[in-house]
């Protein structure tokens, strides 16, 4: 063998011992470094960068957790829920006061545990006592989700925010909008909430780019008469944990326009994260004012506006009944709509700029039997013009007449229709489903604790 010869075969044997040590070194991952794969996706490694985190112990590697479990509290295994900025914190120390914890027994076992509202307090002459109302969720006293009937010997257990026990009695209970109202009486005045209507009207009329109005929403002031909600502004959603200590629970997050899942066509959705216990808390404002009443989902939080809560509150207490106004349509703000809808509306109709679009109507509803179409923008009702989805919805909770008078736009054809739609009420088989997520166990990769 000559020297070339041989030197090529030393040449390779490096290549084969050098290739084989590039392998191991590449592949070979230490045990300790494996654990500590960060599974998270890049929207939460993103979080983890706000500049009010504080380290919380972490615990990596393949582990059982429990969810949509009451035992969860809103930070229990949720990370935005973890590092609140301090305009959270001031928002829900203000409102503090006046979030209680419900649990529901049934046989002198708990049923039901979740969140409530003091919404109003009153003196009992001459009692040195006060009368509280509660807002709550009907939920509460539900003996399964799917059950619209109240348990003979309900009990109702109300924790104030300092921990005082009292006892609370049913005084209204509506299974269609899933609400329900509690009373207790106490030996001192308890703080009741600031509660604010919500206006989601929004032009989407071009001319208001040169009137300085832009993505960015104008928010009234406390004691305004409305707060204005725009898309991305950002609320709070509170409940009080149901064992000692009983502490506040906070989940922030932005109102969305996108649609929820459930049946109340009346909902809207905030990308809040809120536990079981959280369920009939209410949803704030960044001035601790209540704007809506929580709801449970898997993803987000959906909550019913205020403005809707204190119709049925008002309606209930004028005529010892509630109202549950049924038009058979879904419906939402017209800035909803796709941007070529909104583009013939406004060339076929340039002075209009508010209204609600109709998203789905039901076979066999008054919205159909009235000529109702999908596609439809409603922009009168009974005389008056609509800016929004809940300004509309007032005007019929309002309206004591068997019909009201509509005018709607229709882009397809150009037309201006003038409706009368018949108002009915839901009958029981027409209620509202309000499912809950089972409990359940599922894997993950790493817990902060």
């Amino acid at each position: 063998m000559d020297r070339r010869e041989g030197g090529r075969q030393t040449a390779d044997a490096s290549k084969i011992v050098l290739s084989s040590l590039s392998f191991s070194f590449r592949f070979t991952v230490p045990e300790e470094r494996k654990m500590r794969f960060d599974p998270r996706n890049p929207e939460e490694k993103m979080a983890s960068f706000s500049p009010w985190k504080r380290g919380r112990p972490e615990v990596w590697g393949p582990r059982q957790i429990v969810q949509h479990s009451f035992l969860e509290e809103f930070d229990t295994f949720t990370y935005a829920n973890m590092d609140l900025d301090i305009d959270t914190k001031r928002a829900a120390m203000k409102a503090s006061p006046f979030v209680v914890s419900l649990v529901s027994l049934s046989g002198g076992k708990p049923l039901f545990m979740g969140s409530g509202t003091i919404v109003d307090c009153e003196e009992v002459n001459g009692a040195h006592l006060s009368t509280s109302t509660i807002l709550t969720s009907a939920s509460l006293l539900r003996t399964s989700a799917e059950s619209d009937a109240l348990p003979n010997d309900i009990k109702v257990e109300v924790y104030l925010s300092d921990g005082t026990l009292l006892d609370g009695q049913v005084y209204a209970c509506d299974f269609h909008y899933n609400l329900a109202l509690i009373k207790v009486e106490s030996d001192a005045m308890v703080q009741p909430a600031s509660l604010r209507n919500l206006d989601d009207s929004i032009s989407i009329h071009p001319c208001e780019i040169q009137n300085g109005v832009g993505s960015k929403s104008f928010q009234l002031r406390p004691h305004s008469d409305l707060f204005r909600l725009f898309p991305g502004d950002d609320v709070v959603a509170l409940g009080r944990y149901f064992e000692e200590p009983h502490d506040i629970m906070v989940a922030p997050g932005k109102f969305s326009l996108d649609l929820c899942e459930f049946d109340c066509k009346e909902l809207f959705r905030a990308n809040c994260k809120i536990s079981k216990c959280g369920i009939g808390g209410p949803l704030i404002n960044r001035y601790g004012e209540v704007i809506g009443v929580n709801f449970y989902d898997l993803l987000c939080t959906p909550f019913l506006p205020i403005n809707i809560a204190l119709k049925w509150l008002e309606n209930f207490k004028k005529n010892g009944r509630f109202c549950r106004r049924w038009l058979g349509m879904q419906m939402t703000h017209l800035c909803a709509a796709r941007l070529r809808q909104l583009e013939k509306i406004i060339q076929k109709f340039p002075n209009i700029s508010k209204g609600v679009l109709v998203e789905e109507v039901i076979e066999g509803s008054p919205a159909e039997r009235a000529g109702i179409c999908e596609g439809d923008v409603i922009v009168r009702c009974a005389g008056k013009d609509v800016g929004g989805f809940l300004e509309f919805c007032g005007i019929i909770w309002d309206k004591k007449k068997e019909s009201v008078k509509l005018v709607v736009i229709r882009s397809t054809s150009g037309a201006r229709l003038k409706l009368k739609v018949k108002l009915e009420e839901a009958s029981p088989d027409k209620f509202y489903r309000w499912p809950i997520p089972e409990e359940c166990r599922v894997s993950v990769k790493r817990v902060r604790m």
